[in-house]
């Protein structure tokens, strides 16, 4: 991110959803909200989408992302708390009632979270959950400390979105905020993420990749930061998760996409959910 300024990934992330809801029908992903939250029109959502053409795979990550997390969401339990890290314009507080019960923090840069709310004043969208603004630098400031001061609860449950993040980050920043996370709660915490894998490769693939990394770094936001599958299981498992799920291009492309089972993986974006159980101690 340029200091000061809203972070533009977030804002590229919010058009792919909305274009999700308009190009595609919210087949994957449907959200009521994703147009609305960014002040544009179906109409210029629509047009936006159709001048840029290469846009489409990763539109449809970013609607099996967000489906995976709402999956997620639903199967944990009923009195959990929500901690959205790096929400940008996520709209998980937003959605019709019913499809949450606990409170919403909202984790995010000051300059990120203060353009959000302005979005919501002018679209006038509302919460239906109780949701809390928690204003954080992920690579200096403390985030248990953050959540606290706002209200959270370290005696119950909690599930931690984290999309669209680590691979803006150092290694260390990440590997601190897992840290954080495990030791959120003495109950259970879930914990849904995707990262960048690392991809070698010289291919189509590994090119396409390489254009959209230039692309981001020139607004600076550079990618940072990315991990084999096994690398990723390491750390949850220096952490204490018990249980972890970690779905590459041929898992959610199968669940979500359709694609036929015997579809070959390939280096991608990932989708992975952790569990940590609760230990009734906090560290």
């Amino acid at each position: 991110m340029i200091d000061g300024e809203p972070s533009r990934t977030a804002w590229s992330a919010a058009l792919h959803r909305a274009a999700h809801q308009i190009v595609d029908g919210g087949a994957v992903f449907p959200d009521a909200v994703a147009v609305p939250i960014t002040c544009w029109s179906p109409e210029r959502v629509a047009d936006d989408a159709r001048l840029h053409p290469q846009r489409r795979g990763m539109r449809a990550f970013i609607a099996c992302r967000h489906r995976y997390a709402r999956d997620v969401l639903a199967r944990s339990p009923a009195d959990a708390q929500v901690v959205v890290l790096g929400a940008g314009l996520d709209t998980i507080a937003y959605q019709p009632l019913g499809l949450l019960g606990g409170t919403v923090f909202e984790v995010d840069h000051p300059a990120t979270q203060s353009w959000k709310l302005e979005r919501l004043v002018e679209a006038g969208i509302s919460p239906t959950v109780p949701v809390r603004y928690v204003a954080v630098d992920f690579e200096t400031d403390d985030l248990t400390a953050a959540l606290e001061a706002a209200g959270f609860d370290r005696e119950r449950p909690v599930a931690v979105v984290w999309l669209g993040v680590t691979v803006y980050l150092t290694a260390d920043a990440i590997e601190e905020t897992v840290a954080r996370v495990a030791g959120l709660s003495s109950a259970r915490t879930d914990l849904v993420l995707d990262y960048s894998e690392h991809d070698p490769g010289t291919g189509a693939g590994a090119r396409r990749r390489t254009a959209r990394a230039n692309r981001v770094a020139s607004i600076g936001e550079p990618w940072l930061t990315h991990f084999t599958p096994s690398e990723l299981a390491s750390l949850f498992e220096r952490h204490g998760f018990d249980e972890v799920e970690d779905l590459g291009f041929a898992g959610w492309g199968t669940r979500y996409l359709g694609l036929p089972p015997e579809t070959p993986d390939r280096p991608s974006g990932h989708l992975v959910h952790a569990v940590r159980h609760g230990s009734g101690a906090l560290y």
